[in-house]
Order: C-alpha cells, then structure tokens, then sequence
C-alpha cells in the first residue's frame, strides 16, 4: 500500500494489515435465521369489515376477555402457522374484537406484518387498543406506587374523550409490544387510534425470538391481578373513544354466573374458544 512519508502519525493498523473490506468483522452483525424473514400471516373466518376494532393484546388482554362476554370464537389471525388472534364478534357491540397475543408472543421481526395484515383485512373505521406499560421502569417527574398507578393511554390524533379517567404515555417511555405496530400504521394512514394501557407491576421479558406453539393454559393464568375497578374503567374506555356506547359491562371473572376459564370448542385455528 502507499504511505505519506510527511504524514505525522503512522498509518492505522487495519490499513496496513488489510486492504480488503471483507477481511473486517463487524461485531456489531447479528446472524439471522432465514426462517425469521419469512412471515405468513393468514386471517381464518368470515368476519364483517368496515367496523370499529378492539384490540386486547398480551397479559391485559386475557384478563379482560374473561370479564367482556365476547361469546364464541369467529375468526383466527395465524402467523406462521401459529393461532395469534383470536376474533370474536360479541352480540352486544358493532365492533370487531380480537384478543391478541394471549396463546403465544410475537417476535418483534413477525409484529408489523401481522399488524398490517389485520387492518387490510378488516378496514376499521376507528380502532382502540389494549395493552399494559410497566410502572417500576416508567419514568415520570412523579413517580408512584404501583397500587397508585393511572390509565395511561396513546392516541393518533388529540382527544378529550379520556378525561380525568386516564394519564397520557409520556416521552421518554417507549411502547414496544404489537400495539406500537398498530399505532404506527394508523398514524401512517391517518386513521384513529387509540392505545389504552394499564398499569403493571412486572417489566416484561423481551419478545421471543422465534414464533412458539399455542399454550393454552396461559388463558387460566394470572401474571397480574388487576382489581376490577381498573378493568372496568379501561372496558369503558375501549368503547367510548370509538363512539360506541357501553351496553355490556365489564364483570370479574368469578362473579356469580360467569365462567372463570375459557373453554376450547369448534373448529376456528386450532380449535374455536368460548369467553
């Protein structure tokens, strides 16, 4: 190679040991399995489009779904293969529900697909979300207890409909489940969102790195018990920011009359569910 011999300092090391761009490794490169490229998202079920949309995603939507009465399965959203979403269209509400991520967790690569598959499936008018935001690692001028923690909540566009029944998600905190996939395509394609998010004591663990089988006894169990007056708010709120009246209330999952565990029927995915 050349040198400068006025130069002032020696050449670097790698300049005189390689001239070749491939000889040098980059440590910062991450191996990828081919499979993580490739993302079938396939939507089972005849279900109607053009309506508003509920979206229950992880631990908090699970726990909800036991208490809203959202009847039989009617649809199924697979990735790969693996049963996501589970849709259901309750008697009581114009608006399509879908209890997201309750079986299995996504891996970040397999989110916005799956995300984008279901708005260009189900073309919704206006959609909220439900989700949950970690409250030891948020980070507020006023900190609190986990058993003094609000609502927050996330929006497309500005919006009282909240009122004093929830706290805006704040900068420098970061949303990073699906429902951040959502809220970036609606915000994309100037469509209302909302994200409504409860508050957990847990920081939950990073996404999985590769799409796992359905667990269906994650349905029966509890990471959070979250008392009934924060579900009940957040119920309300689902359906009010979409302009939808609340004609089915929010019940604990052991009140009398109501079931306490899901059960696993019909023939939608890998076998319809019964909330």
């Amino acid at each position: 190679m050349d040198t400068d011999p006025l130069a002032d300092t020696v050449p670097p090391r790698y300049a005189i040991e390689s001239d070749e761009e491939e000889d040098e490794v980059n440590p910062l490169h991450l191996s990828r399995n081919d499979n993580e490229s490739q993302v079938e998202v396939k939507f089972i079920g005849d279900v109607p489009s053009e309506r508003n949309l509920i979206i229950a995603t992880g631990d908090a939507g699970k726990v909800w779904a036991r208490g809203a009465s959202l009847g039989e399965q009617t649809g199924a959203v697979m990735v790969n293969g693996v049963q996501i979403g589970l849709v259901f269209s309750p008697f009581w509400t114009k608006s399509n529900v879908i209890v997201s991520e309750a079986l299995s967790r996504l891996p970040v690569w397999a989110m916005h697909k799956y995300a984008q598959n279901i708005i260009d499936t189900l073309k919704p008018t206006s959609s909220s979300l439900l989700d949950s935001y970690p409250v030891p690692s948020y980070v507020t001028n006023q900190p609190t207890s986990y058993d003094n923690a609000p609502l927050r909540y996330l929006s497309t566009s500005a919006t009282d409909a909240f009122g004093d029944q929830a706290q805006q998600f704040s900068p420098p905190n970061l949303i990073q489940s699906t429902s951040a996939s959502f809220l970036t395509i609606f915000s994309v394609a100037n469509l209302m969102g909302f994200l409504v998010l409860l508050p957990s004591p847990h920081i939950p663990h990073p996404a999985p790195k590769a799409v796992s089988q359905s667990n269906y006894s994650q349905l029966s169990q509890d990471d959070v018990d979250w008392p009934s007056s924060t579900l009940t708010s957040a119920h309300e709120l689902l359906f009010k920011v979409v302009g939808e009246p609340i004609k089915q209330k929010w019940e604990p999952k052991n009140a009398p009359g109501t079931e306490s565990t899901p059960r696993k029927r019909g023939d939608v995915g890998e076998g319809g569910m019964y909330i």
